[in-house]
C-alpha cells in the first residue's frame, strides 16, 4: 500500500513538473517565433525591394528560410496569393494569419502588428514598402525584447511552480 502511495505521489510530481515546463516553454517559443518572423521579413524585404520579385515568389522564398509555424504561415500566404481568387494581398494575408494564429505562440498585440502590416503589403511604391518593412521589423524587435523580458521573468517561476505545486499536491494526498 505504501508503494502505491509513493508511486502515485511521484507521478503527480512528474506530471505537475511537466505542466510547469510546458507553461514556461510557451515564453521561449514566443521569443523564437518573433525572431523567425523578423528574419523572414528581412528576407522578404530583400526579395521585394532588391530583387524586385513578385510577392508570391518572394513570400515563398522567405518561407524556405523559416521554420515551424512561421514557415507554414508564409507558405499558406504564398498559396493564397498564387490562387488568384480575386482576393487582394491584404485579404490573403489576413486569412492566412487568422488560420495560422492558433499555431503560433504570439500574443494579440503581436498579431495586431502583423495584421496592420498586411494591410499595407503590396499597395505602394518601392520606397514606401521599404519603410513598411523597416517599421514591422522594428516593431517585432520591440516585441521580441518584451518577450525576452517576460521569458526571463516567468520561465523559472512556472518551472518552480510546477514542481512545488506537484509536491504540495502529493503531500496533501498522502
Amino acid at each position: 500500500m505504501a508503494f502505491i502511495k509513493i508511486l502515485s505521489s511521484l507521478m503527480i510530481v512528474i506530471c505537475c513538473s511537466f505542466l510547469g515546463m510546458q507553461a514556461a516553454n510557451r515564453y521561449s517559443l514566443r521569443v523564437k517565433e518573433l525572431r523567425l518572423l523578423r528574419m523572414a521579413f528581412a528576407h522578404l524585404e530583400s526579395e521585394v525591394i532588391n530583387y524586385a520579385n513578385f510577392l508570391p515568389e518572394a513570400v515563398e522564398r522567405a518561407a524556405v528560410l523559416s521554420q515551424d509555424g512561421v514557415k507554414e504561415f508564409f507558405n499558406d500566404f504564398s498559396r493564397r496569393l498564387q490562387q488568384r481568387s480575386g482576393a487582394t494581398a491584404a485579404e490573403a494575408w489576413e486569412k492566412a494569419l487568422r488560420s495560422w494564429r492558433s499555431h503560433l505562440h504570439i500574443t494579440d498585440e503581436d498579431a495586431q502588428i502583423l495584421l496592420n502590416f498586411g494591410k499595407v503589403l503590396g499597395v505602394s511604391d518601392r520606397d514606401s514598402q521599404q519603410r513598411y518593412f523597416q517599421i514591422i521589423q522594428s516593431q517585432l524587435k520591440g516585441q521580441e525584447q518584451k518577450a525576452e523580458e517576460a521569458c526571463s521573468k516567468y520561465r523559472n517561476m512556472y518551472r518552480s511552480l510546477g514542481v512545488l505545486g506537484g509536491l504540495a499536491l502529493a503531500i496533501i494526498l498522502l
